[in-house]
């Protein structure tokens, strides 16, 4: 890894309220920034908050440094909106009916998903919604975080250290490790939401994007609470076969059950657990690309399907383009869960109102629900063992023709 060159400035983004304060002094802890800048001018800022990415300035094909990331300007906007740039922990994606078990033991964790009835994304106080402790460590950023047993229902005192690395070739290196004190389920992924023409460029140019992922098969799931029935098929003939270069245009997104990308995909590999390519996006115009790598045996791949959509019209066809044959379709309350009503808009970084199909997110991960469906790999981490994450995101820029 090319890091000589890498300066790293740190300052404050924020605070957020201390946890048991038991006086009126030091109610509040810093959210720390970290700057990362290589030789090329490219960077990445970081912020304690979630161990999160909060923005990547990358250049173009005329050299013009662009941020690629969506995300906020303060820790309002990261408060009031989750799963921009997160670390997500203990277990990202959803759990079942938020039951799992674990050596005969029974354990309910938090049911925090739109419905209330699944859990999701390591609950309502998850990886992404804490401040973790934060450092430099020579040319890289460490954090780390205490998970307490009982926090969202899980076992076991869990320590994850989360090391980010900036590099002279614009990877972004990020290596996840935990341990715990009893048996628990982990998965731990970073969730970023990326569109390579800018930020705040918008689903006109999302539909620009021509994704290929190395994908051979995929997790069947009900669409209608995004979990998985236990099936792995071949994405043969299928809208989840983008294993050729795909452009996500209107058509392509119309196509794919409840109007655009929200599937684990199952990373062509001789070993589930082994680094390799995951995926290449291309944005043509700007010329930028990213590659992601991962040593995960799955990869979500998101089109910000649940961004505000406003002035959203449904089709005619609603009811079969939704919802895509996986059963019969609820009434029109239920079909608008996946789609945030709540907040119409997002004042993202620079006061852009993000909307559907703003940005994408390539995040590799274990198989969703993993710990209740054993024909998955094993996501438990058992004291004495080290769960290991190393991911990459590897930018580029593609030459002019």
């Amino acid at each position: 890894m090319l890091t000589t060159s890498i300066s790293i400035e740190q300052d404050g983004f924020g605070y957020v309220p201390k946890e048991n304060s038991k006086s009126n002094a030091g109610l509040f802890n810093i959210v720390r920034r970290y700057t990362l800048t290589n030789k090329k001018k490219a960077s990445v800022r970081l912020i304690s908050w979630g161990a999160s990415i909060q923005s990547v300035r990358i250049p173009n094909k005329d050299g013009v440094l662009g941020d690629v990331v969506l995300g906020y300007d303060s820790m309002d906007g990261y408060l009031n909106n989750r799963y921009f740039g997160n670390i997500i922990g203990r277990v990202a994606n959803r759990v079942a009916e938020g039951l799992i078990y674990i050596n005969g033991k029974k354990y309910e964790l938090t049911k925090n998903d739109e419905n209330q009835k699944n859990h999701i994304n390591g609950g309502i106080y998850g990886f992404d919604n804490v401040n973790w402790d934060s450092c430099v460590s020579g040319k890289q950023v460490v954090m780390s975080n205490l998970s307490k047993t009982g926090s969202e229902g899980y076992p076991g005192h869990m320590l994850t250290q989360v090391k980010y690395t900036w590099t002279d070739l614009n990877e972004l290196h990020i290596n996840i490790r935990a341990t715990s004190t009893e048996a628990t389920p982990a998965n731990i992924t970073n969730y970023c939401l990326f569109n390579l023409a800018g930020h705040g460029m918008g689903v006109k140019e999302l539909r620009k994007h021509i994704v290929t992922i190395n994908a051979d098969k995929w997790t069947l799931m009900d669409i209608r609470d995004n979990l998985p029935i236990g099936l792995i098929e071949p994405v043969d003939q299928t809208v989840y076969d983008l294993r050729t270069p795909t452009q996500l245009n209107k058509q392509t997104m119309y196509n794919v059950p409840g109007g655009g990308y929200n599937h684990n995909l199952c990373i062509t590999t001789p070993s589930c657990w082994c680094y390799r390519f995951h995926a290449r996006i291309l944005h043509p115009d700007s010329g930028r690309f990213l590659e992601v790598y991962s040593n995960q045996p799955g990869l979500q791949f998101y089109t910000g399907n649940d961004l505000p959509d406003p002035n959203r019209n449904y089709p005619p066809d609603h009811d079969d383009y939704y919802w895509g044959g996986c059963g019969d379709s609820p009434d029109k309350t239920e079909q608008n869960t996946n789609v945030s009503n709540k907040n119409l808009y997002f004042p993202g970084k620079d006061g852009v109102l993000y909307r559907r199909h703003g940005g994408f997110v390539l995040s590799p991960q274990n198989y969703p629900d993993a710990v209740n469906i054993e024909s998955f790999p094993s996501c438990i981490l058992h004291p004495g063992k080290m769960y290991t994450h190393d991911m990459t995101y590897r930018f580029g820029v593609r030459s002019k023709m």
